[in-house]
């Protein structure tokens, strides 16, 4: 298991206290950030100091540091 944490991004660019949850892996723990994000909201999920992805306004998810 891996140690990963999802951070909401508010609207001025901010992150908002981080939820932190383990996961098998990246796909994993993708699919629960997008569960964690509610649709309209931005959120980074993050392992460490690697991001992982970005959950979009549309509810999709990026993977990768150019998210």
């Amino acid at each position: 298991m891996k140690a990963y944490r999802i951070y909401v991004v508010d609207p001025d660019g901010r992150l908002q206290l981080g939820q932190a949850f383990e996961a098998t892996d990246d796909e994993a723990a993708a699919e629960r950030a997008l569960t964690v994000a509610s649709k309209g909201r931005i959120a980074e999920l993050w392992e460490g100091g690697r991001i992982v992805g970005r959950v979009t306004e549309g509810g999709g998810f990026e993977a990768g540091a150019g998210s």
